[in-house]
C-alpha cells in the first residue's frame, strides 16, 4: 500500500508507527536546537532519496521538543517538502508523509 492514498493516510499512519520498515529519527533527550538541526538534515536526506514516509520520535516530556518538531514540519509543509504529518495515539511519535521529489 502506498501512503500517498489520502483516504487511508490517517489510518496508515497509526499502523506505520509500529513498522520497522520506516526510516526513523529518535530525537527525545536532545536539546531543542540540536534536535532541529538533526531533523532538518534527516528530512532533507529522506526527501532527496524519494522516501514516502518517515517516523520521528520526540517523546512526550514537557512537550517542547514535540511542539518545535511540529512547527518545523509545518514550515516544511508550506515549502512543499512535507505533504502531511500525524501524531499517533502514543503521543510522542509523528509519522511524516514527505512530498514527492519530482
Amino acid at each position: 500500500m502506498s501512503v500517498r492514498d489520502d483516504s487511508l493516510w490517517a489510518m496508515a499512519a497509526e499502523n506505520l508507527s509500529n513498522s520497522s520498515q520506516l526510516p526513523e529519527l529518535d530525537l527525545h533527550g536532545l536539546a531543542v536546537h540540536v534536535a532541529m538541526v538533526e531533523l532538518e538534515s534527516f528530512l532533507n536526506s529522506e526527501f532527496m532519496a524519494g522516501t514516502e514516509a518517515v517516523k520521528i520520535i520526540c517523546g512526550i516530556g514537557t512537550g517542547v521538543l514535540l511542539n518545535n518538531t511540529k512547527k518545523l514540519l509545518t514550515e516544511y509543509r508550506s515549502h512543499g517538502l512535507v505533504e502531511d504529518f500525524v501524531q499517533v495515539k502514543s503521543g510522542g511519535v509523528l509519522i511524516v508523509r514527505l512530498s514527492e521529489n519530482k
